[in-house]
């Protein structure tokens, strides 16, 4: 009776190996597709990113230029304090960016050499041999390089985009200031000054609008693809067993979450800073003269209509554009994980 029991086993377990296999297997090209998606969405965008800059580098350079002169360089103490605030929090901003992209390359080259095999950093198909000592050693370092160099360069281009959004909310609170010294005491030459404003106004909804018009469709991009770039690196990490591996996707995912965030979070304080000039151009408590009020009326009706960008004409670079793309997210993560266990 033993034995014929231990011979049901035997020949349940022999029945259900090529059925296990079969099931690794799938997991495996599942693992692989995810790879392939990630690497592929990831470069395509930041393919968007770079020739956004070759191609319009005279615009950017331009109002690289423009922020820089005279026109939003203000001799003042109290509001070159503003802009001085503004770039060294951009500054460590972008410092931050820039460790976490290089931390994130230098796992993903450390993971492959601490697996039972090793293999290349960026798992796709080459069209001549690698399994000579040399050739692979020279493709192991140029992946490492290329990893390294790709994710600081596009979290470099990233910056620029955010550095730029920094400093048109810093030049809002800039003219916030101005407004509000316009008819306080010991002021003088209220209409000239408040026609200077309304001048300093119009340059910086040009400059908005130009940078809208530059970077729109790598934003746009960024947008689109994120929601499944997000979807696969989270499926990355649960179904990953290596440790170092999983840290290198939890650092990638927060990469992610930072590039959304450099757009939407400097996009969403733009926003609200741009409303706050109705306030600042027309208090409740104006006495000054009829000429010079209608002028900061004109500002303050300009005002109600805030100044946003609109990647593509459908993604307001807001923080709860980053939300929904985070939620789209998960909704997907979730479909997806459904279908496998099917």
């Amino acid at each position: 009776m033993l034995s014929r029991t231990r011979a049901a086993i035997f020949l349940l377990m022999a029945t259900l190996r090529p059925r296990l296999t079969w099931h690794q297997q799938f997991l495996e090209d599942v693992e692989r597709m995810v790879d392939a998606a990630v690497l592929l969405l990831s470069h395509l965008v930041q393919a968007v990113k770079v020739l956004t800059i070759i191609v319009r580098q005279g615009r950017i350079k331009r109002m690289i230029e423009m922020a820089d002169g005279s026109a939003f360089t203000k001799p003042e103490s109290k509001l070159k304090a503003i802009r001085e605030t503004t770039i060294r929090l951009a500054a460590i901003i972008g410092n931050v960016i820039l460790c976490s992209a290089c931390n994130t390359g230098i796992f993903w080259c450390i993971v492959p050499a601490l697996n039972t095999e090793l293999t290349l950093p960026l798992r796709t198909a080459y069209p001549f041999d690698i399994d000579g000592p040399y050739i692979f050693a020279a493709m192991y370092a140029y992946s490492a390089i290329s990893v390294t160099v790709s994710g600081v360069g596009d979290a470099a281009e990233n910056f620029l985009v955010s550095g730029m959004f920094t400093i048109a909310s810093a030049q809002l609170d800039v003219l916030r200031e101005e407004l509000k010294a316009i008819g306080t005491e010991g002021s003088t030459d209220n209409y000239e000054k408040a026609k200077l404003c309304v001048k300093y106004h119009q340059q910086i909804i040009g400059y908005v609008e130009e940078m809208a018009d530059i970077f729109g469709l790598p934003m746009f991009c960024q947008f689109v693809t994120s929601s499944v770039v997000i979807c696969m690196t989270i499926y990355k990490i649960t179904v990953t067993k290596e440790p170092v591996e999983m840290v290198t996707m939890v650092f990638y995912l927060i990469c992610v979450f930072m590039e959304l965030l450099m757009y939407c979070y400097p996009g969403d304080v733009l926003l609200y800073k741009s409303m706050l000039v109705a306030e600042a151009a027309y208090p409740s408590e104006w006495s000054g003269d009829q000429k010079t009020s209608r002028v900061l009326l004109l500002t303050a009706l300009r005002s109600q209509r805030p100044l946003a960008i609109d990647a593509g004409g459908i993604f307001r670079v807001s923080l709860p554009t980053a939300a929904a793309v985070v939620k789209t997210s998960y909704s997907y993560y979730a479909l997806l994980r459904q279908q496998l266990s099917k």
